[in-house]
Order: structure tokens, then C-alpha cells, then sequence
């Protein structure tokens, strides 16, 4: 692995000691699960398992010295931050222990499909990493175009 893995490893322990417990997804989460060869990273994805993002919002507003809120991307089911530099973006799922979803701008609602997470925490730098399941990556990946992602851009779109 590449000097990424400890600024992986950073921030999920950093939220973790911050009462905030995500799982990797997207690239990083790819990569760990074989699916993707190792290559560099532009960003860290992560899962937050809620109802909301009660406890990510009062996180990025107690503007911890490590952690910087991306207001620009601070939408219904996403939250992003610069953790030393690192853009993370977390996405928000609902319901995971029944039906798994995700509801992209208030509107657009994404099943995943059950079990959410990989059976097993994968290791990185000796850690235990929780991360998404290699399904639910490969049906994000293909549905991806389908989420409206043009809405990044909408400053309508956006919570103030």
C-alpha cells in the first residue's frame, strides 16, 4: 500500500475518537477489496450509518484542528471535509440493517443491496477497516451517472 494508508488509517480513528464511526468506501474501499489494482487517491470515501448527520454536523462545527468543513459540498446525503489536506467525503445511509438506502438530494433514492458492509474488517497498517460491500461498490459504480451528479453544481442543492 502507498502513503495514503496512514491518512486513511488518520482519519477513521480520528472520527472514531470523536464518537463517529464510518466505514471506507468508493476507491480506497475498491482497492482493499482487490477489486482495483493500488493507484492514487484524489479524496477518501467514507459511510456514515445514521438516521442523519446529527453527529457529523456538530463534528465539523466544533472545527477540530484536524478537520475542516467543504461547506460547498455539504448537501442531503453528503458531507466533505479537508482532514490535513485530504478531501474526505462521507455519504449517508439510512436504514442499514434492514433496507440500506440513500437518498441523493432529497429525491433520489438508491437501495443497497443487504448486507451493506463486508462480512469482515479488512486490514490496513494493521488496522481493522470496516468497508462496504464489494456488491454495493460495484452497483454505486454502476449507477453512478443515474444519481444526477450534474446537482453538484446547483448551489440549490446545497445545505446552509
Amino acid at each position: 500500500m502507498h502513503n495514503g494508508s496512514a491518512t486513511v488509517c488518520s482519519v477513521l480513528s480520528t472520527l472514531r475518537e470523536s464518537g463517529v464511526e464510518c466505514d471506507l468506501f468508493g476507491g480506497w474501499a475498491e482497492e482493499l477489496l482487490g477489486l482495483f489494482p493500488p493507484r492514487d487517491h484524489a479524496d477518501i470515501d467514507l459511510v456514515y450509518r445514521g438516521a442523519d448527520f446529527g453527529a457529523i454536523d456538530a463534528l465539523l462545527a466544533s472545527k477540530g484542528a484536524d478537520i475542516d468543513e467543504v461547506t460547498g459540498k455539504r448537501f442531503r446525503h453528503k458531507r466533505a471535509f479537508r482532514f490535513n489536506g485530504v478531501i474526505c467525503e462521507i455519504l449517508l445511509v439510512e436504514d442499514w440493517q434492514h433496507q440500506p438506502f440513500t437518498l441523493f438530494w432529497g429525491d433520489i433514492h438508491f437501495a443497497w443491496n443487504p448486507p451493506f458492509l463486508h462480512p469482515h474488517a479488512v486490514h490496513l497498517m494493521d488496522q481493522p477497516v470496516s468497508v462496504v460491500h464489494a456488491d454495493n461498490l460495484r452497483a454505486y459504480r454502476a449507477g453512478f451517472k443515474s444519481l444526477q451528479n450534474h446537482r453538484w453544481f446547483d448551489p440549490k442543492s446545497r445545505i446552509p
